[in-house]
């Protein structure tokens, strides 16, 4: 028989644990951007991360580099057989400055396949968006941090072949100021095209992974959306169309590009990709399209989410 509490009795305790509400110095709302840029960009590599968050990254950076690497060994070994040699193979180098983007276009395609759903996907499969909007960092914040951080992932993904390019032809010239200032010459063009294409593939991965919390789904979305479009408007452009089949490369984001860098180095677009004549402006149009489209669908898909 279960015995009645009197209303006299103590039926509990109250303890003084010393809780303190915090007195110290808030950040805010750039701090809070500043955090999660970083974190987005660390975490598109796997930094932080367990080992297994590494190995897409690695690999992929293995094989944007390697070209890079087997370009200034071979220039390093011709070095050896004299200035003439060398300036030959420099000249007619499959791997340069101008037809680097096309060579690391598959390695770019699936580094955002790979890392972009790890972004937007994670934090909607376990519910932690709540606890973001929940301090000084707004949506359109979140949604902007994000994808900076991810197309910063890219620029340096892009930067460093580039780099190791430039330092090793500069080694091994014969003359380092002269080699130096060859080498600075395309390095506008080289910039241009790594923000250009960073920007583009960035957004519009970002804005697939935004909409799914499922990794699975969102990579084969990215892959589809990077090559079907380029099949499609190789498809028209093959069958002779005069009237939107050469426009519809411009619905492919790595032939856009394409399209940028042979503007930019004063290339025929037919050295990357099926000979369309469009007018230079075009390409340019199609790109920040493309960055400015996806980046207001990723601000609004968070402005509406349920967090």
């Amino acid at each position: 028989m279960t015995t009645p509490i009197s209303a006299g009795r103590p039926i509990g305790s109250i303890y003084d644990l010393g809780y303190r509400g915090y007195e110290g110095p808030r950040l805010g709302r750039a701090h809070a951007i500043r955090s999660l840029f970083l974190h987005s960009l660390r975490t598109a590599f796997g930094i932080g991360r367990g080992g297994r968050a590494k190995i897409a990254p690695i690999t992929v950076g293995a094989m944007a580099l390697l070209p890079a690497v087997a370009l200034v060994g071979i220039l390093t070994l011709a070095s050896r057989f004299g200035e003439r040699a060398e300036e030959l193979l420099i000249g007619q180098a499959p791997i340069a400055y101008n037809t680097y983007f096309a060579t690391i276009t598959i390695p770019l395609v699936l580094f955002c396949a790979a890392q972009a759903p790890e972004l937007f996907g994670r934090d909607q499969r376990h519910g932690v968006l709540s606890l973001y909007f929940a301090r000084a960092l707004q949506r359109t914040d979140y949604a902007i941090a994000r994808i900076a951080g991810f197309v910063a992932a890219l620029i340096v993904l892009q930067l460093l072949p580039n780099a190791l390019m430039f330092g090793g032809r500069v080694l091994i010239s014969p003359d380092i100021l002269d080699g130096l200032r060859r080498e600075v010459a395309p390095m506008p063009a080289v910039l241009a095209q790594v923000l250009l294409s960073s920007a583009l593939l960035g957004c519009l991965a970002m804005v697939v992974s935004a909409f799914t919390p499922r990794r699975a789904y969102a990579t084969a979305g990215l892959i589809a959306l990077f090559l079907i479009p380029s099949i499609i408007a190789g498809v028209v452009t093959g069958l002779g169309s005069s009237g939107i089949g050469p426009w519809l490369i411009l619905s492919s984001a790595t032939s856009a590009l394409d399209g940028t860098n042979a503007v930019l180095f004063n290339l025929a677009p037919d050295s990357f990709s099926f000979f369309v004549s469009l007018p230079d402006w075009a390409y340019f149009a199609a790109v920040l399209a493309g960055i400015a489209g996806s980046l207001a669908i990723s601000i609004r898909r968070f402005a509406k989410i349920t967090a």
